[in-house]
């Protein structure tokens, strides 16, 4: 599958907070497959002329590549540091977070309670299908209004071409 955006147009958007190149590499293929699966395989074959459009297209996998790598980030943290609880009805996973220390007798308590300050991160963590609405809000915010080399708009599902009318009984 081809990439839509390399890894020095990223480093180059993002800077010192850019995540290595490879963690770059794998994330942004996964990030291509979800522009791919949204805008229906467009980008495949009319990938946008206009510098503008096409930069709007690497601008929205750079901002896939971004979220993927917070995810894993806080997946991380999760599983390392805090621990986690598994909630074995719904298979979501929550972080634990300390609750209180004690000195005297060296007691920790946790929760898996989210906090009011947590971010977008934390909040979409344990639900896959919040995941999925966050990836695709992100490309349907980067790629709206942006049509393909043949002028089509790139999240249009439709029939790209008017189509002639089917004549009955030669009429």
């Amino acid at each position: 599958m081809a990439s839509y955006v390399d890894y020095e147009f990223y480093k180059a958007l993002y800077g010192e907070d850019a995540i290595p190149e490879s963690d770059f590499n794998r994330l942004s293929w996964e990030a291509c497959k979800r522009v791919d699966n949204i805008t229906f395989g467009k980008l495949k074959f009319a990938f946008p002329i206009d510098e503008g459009d096409a930069e709007a297209v690497k601008r929205c996998v750079c901002k896939l590549v971004e979220i993927a790598s917070a995810i894993e980030a806080a997946n991380k943290r999760i599983t390392a540091g805090q621990g986690y609880v598994v909630d074995e009805a719904t298979g979501s996973v929550r972080g634990k977070a300390v609750a209180s220390v004690s000195s005297g007798s060296e007691s920790i308590s946790y929760t898996a309670k989210a906090e009011s300050g947590s971010t977008l991160i934390d909040a979409v963590l344990s639900d896959k299908a919040a995941q999925d609405k966050l990836y695709s809000n992100t490309v349907k915010e980067y790629l709206s209004g942006v049509p393909d080399a043949n002028g089509v708009n790139l999240l249009y599902a439709g029939i790209p071409y008017p189509r002639k009318a089917v004549l009955r009984n030669g009429r």
